[in-house]
């Protein structure tokens, strides 16, 4: 019988850790701190900055938010950096895009001191996660590598035998999730393919997706993975997060009271036509999203530690 996977009870055990290690460090005279960057007022990114200030609420973190306005130089966006580094109370650093165009991704990226740097944006940091040595992973991979970890945990499998040898295939080759995945899953020694749309273009995808035992899926493109492209028993993490309209039985569009469209947020599988085929599965929404902000803040946790000479 598939297990839905249920990301959300395991996001709420991981703040009830992170609770009691912050009130650790609280005694010792230690409270960590995430700052923000937004630059602007893009409404996604402020969206995702308010979910970051509610979790540093409830965990008991110091919380800055540097808020320039849109039309500031790069230069001044870089001193803003430059100050957070310096701040002792800020463990860690989190920019949110997308920037305005006259600032360089890049440039604020790099101004970011490294052991401050919690959702691994820095180059040096990525470098160290391909190497397969100890550093800030992405908050989102991350999340999945956890939710497997406590998947197998569950199933009475050590989490070590549960990656050694397992084939995995990550759809999806970003530098957010797709490529850090990967990384994490083969420095656990999991058999890891690396598949995109060009795999796609190509006629390739389902050759390599139908073998995987784990599938995780992160291209950002709704109802992608079809039961078709997925091997029976397999364990599918569904990274997408995706606006769609709600269609009726004739496939027309749902009208809302006010006449406008109705959407529905969904994930890069199919998660219905799919399920029944995997051994395990994780949901859309109350899926990955569920654990995501909570591996930044263990990320900070660790920041903190080293700053305080703890690690």
């Amino acid at each position: 019988m598939t297990k839905v996977i249920d990301c959300v009870a395991i996001g709420e055990e991981l703040m009830k850790e992170i609770v009691k290690e912050t009130e650790a460090l609280k005694a010792k005279g230690i409270t960590p701190g995430i700052a923000t960057l937004l630059v602007g007022d893009d409404f996604g990114a402020n969206m995702y900055r308010g979910q970051v200030e509610k979790f540093c609420e409830e965990a008991g973190f110091n919380y800055i938010n540097e808020n320039p306005a849109a039309d500031v130089s790069e230069a001044e966006v870089i001193e803003i950096v430059k100050k957070l580094n310096a701040n002792p109370t800020v463990s860690g650093i989190l920019p949110l895009r997308p920037f305005p165009e006259q600032i360089s991704d890049s440039a604020v990226i790099n101004s970011i001191d490294v052991n401050k740097d919690i959702d691994c944006f820095h180059p040096f940091n990525m470098g160290k996660l391909a190497m397969g040595e100890v550093t800030f992973p992405p908050a989102t991979p991350a999340a999945v590598i956890e939710i497997l970890e406590r998947y197998a945990t569950e199933e009475g499998i050590d989490p070590k035998d549960f990656f050694e040898g397992a084939e995995i295939v990550v759809v999806g080759h970003s530098n957010i999730v797709g490529k850090p995945a990967a990384y994490l899953a083969v420095n656990r020694n999991a058999t890891t393919s690396i598949t995109h749309v060009f795999t796609s273009m190509k006629g390739n995808l389902a050759k390599h997706t139908t073998g995987a035992d784990i599938l995780i899926v992160a291209a950002g493109k709704a109802d992608l993975i079809g039961p078709d492209l997925v091997k029976a028993g397999a364990i599918v993490i569904d990274v997408g997060i995706n606006r769609v309209k709600v269609l009726d039985e004739k496939g027309e569009p749902v009208l809302n009271d006010k006449g406008k469209p109705k959407t529905k947020t969904v994930g890069d599988v199919s998660f219905d036509a799919v399920k029944d085929k995997t051994k395990a599965i994780t949901p859309v929404p109350g899926g990955v999203g569920s654990v995501t902000n909570r591996m930044l803040m263990k990320n900070a946790l660790k920041a903190c530690k080293i700053a305080n000479g703890l690690l």
